[in-house]
């Protein structure tokens, strides 16, 4: 899957949750996701799809036709049942594509309207709680469930709606709650992403580019005095074959880099939304008077993140995966109606605050409806407790902290178990046939 939700300024750490994006916590990108197919579903799973889907099913329902995923488009899908149409000819003079020895699409080709929708069942503890590492001060045990709802729907091949519902439940006394095994929900994500493929220009590559908002359902955004959080996401991926989809190992290596930034917009410039708390405290010139700020620190008035996504997919059914994240933040800068101390240094107070997070993972999918991930994660502070910045090798790097994290996530695809409810498969053919159009086209 993927790691740490931030819901205002670097929430999860704040909020109690990590929450973690298959993207991007703040990208919201997914990886690319194969699909073995066509597999029999276990009865169990059809159970369950045509339970979990009912609604899902009957507002969006199946498409009168599905837009074509082909250069010059393909033909409508056949009727369940009926044998998969046969790959587009390959131009004249072009080489001849061997038929591959199983039928393997990534979900991100597929004809799906609801193509790579998941829901993420995720449980983690930190490594401290697990004995690893070197405890600070005090021992303070972590264990958490996360559940994360991520519809998409997508209008064609190029325009989707994207959104992102998560919850966490803490069930240790930890100090990231307010309350023990208090309910936490993230605040609500919602994308609208047009997507293109440069086929034309570099084989197995597209860029995406869209507007994001972030409504304050969450109890970190709502002391804030967050109105709402805009900005915006653009990315880029390419998939590099190694032996190809059709073998049986070390069939491709995907690379992907995103950016992402984001603007709250807030009542003041420092969280004082909190009911009536309020307190006294003394300005500058020793007078007392209530105020309602609840910290010191300022708000964050822009965030810029930056990562780095790869996945090698091992067989089929086996992928490991590797993420980088540089989180930068700029305060507000604070304000006083009194006279401030001169400062012995010249120059502007810095109000940058940055943290790294790197996520290491293994993914398993024993059938095309769930996916089983096992891995670690370590969110922390650019700077280090040595006030030195973290580096990649020694005590103090961006490997390792006390709040690091195992996890391991059960990844429903709510397309596949959309199309096993209403019986249309209209996945694995017709994306194995675009996907063979496009690769000739690129041969002419």
């Amino acid at each position: 899957m993927s790691r740490p939700v931030f819901f205002a300024a670097l929430p999860r750490a704040a909020a109690g949750g990590h929450g973690r994006p298959r993207a991007s916590p703040s990208f919201g990108t997914m990886r690319p996701v194969l699909r073995v197919g066509p597999s029999p579903s276990p009865t169990l799973a059809k159970v369950v799809a045509a339970s979990a889907v009912a609604v899902v099913a009957g507002v969006v329902g199946a498409p009168a036709a599905a837009q074509e995923e082909g250069a010059e488009g393909t033909a409508a899908p056949p009727a369940v049942g009926a044998p998969a149409s046969s790959p587009a000819a390959a131009p004249p003079g072009a080489e001849q594509l061997p038929a591959p020895a199983h039928k393997v699409t990534l979900r991100e080709d597929t004809t799906n309207p609801l193509r790579e929708s998941v829901l993420v069942f995720d449980q983690s503890v930190t490594t401290q709680t697990a004995g690893v590492g070197v405890t600070p001060q005090s021992y303070v045990p972590l264990y958490e469930l996360w559940l994360s709802f991520r519809p998409r729907y997508y209008f064609d091949e190029h325009w989707s709606v994207r959104g992102r519902f998560d919850y966490t439940k803490e069930l240790t006394n930890s100090q990231t709650t307010t309350y023990r095994n208090e309910d936490v929900f993230g605040d609500v994500w919602t994308d609208l992403v047009y997507e293109a493929s440069l086929d034309r220009w570099w084989h197995d590559t597209k860029v995406d580019v869209g507007p994001r908002a972030l409504w304050p359902t969450s109890k970190v955004s709502q002391g804030n005095g967050t109105y709402v959080t805009l900005g915006a996401r653009a990315g880029a991926q390419h998939t590099f074959q190694i032996h190809g989809e059709a073998a049986p190992w070390l069939e491709f290596l995907w690379v992907r880099a995103g950016f992402a930034y984001l603007h709250p917009f807030t009542s003041a410039t420092t969280p004082t939304d909190y009911g009536n708390f309020a307190y006294a405290r003394q300005d500058v010139d020793g007078r007392s008077f209530i105020s309602d700020q609840i910290v010191g620190q300022t708000l964050v008035e822009h965030e810029l993140w930056s990562a780095l996504y790869t996945r090698l997919q091992i067989t089929p059914r086996l992928s490991a995966q590797g993420d980088l994240f540089l989180i930068d933040q700029w305060h507000y800068a604070p304000s006083g109606t009194g006279p401030l101390p001169l400062s012995s240094t010249s120059g502007p107070d810095n109000q940058h605050t940055a943290n790294t997070w790197f996520v290491a993972e293994i993914d398993f999918d024993p059938v095309s409806e769930v996916t089983v991930s096992l891995g670690y994660y370590n969110l922390a502070n650019a700077v280090a407790t040595d006030g030195q910045e973290r580096s990649l090798f020694g005590g103090e790097n961006i490997w390792w902290s006390p709040s690091a994290r195992v996890f391991v996530d059960v990844t429903a695809h709510l397309d596949a178990l959309f199309e096993d409810a209403t019986g249309r498969k209209f996945s694995a053919e017709r994306a194995q046939a675009a996907h063979e159009q496009r690769t000739a086209a690129h041969l002419r």
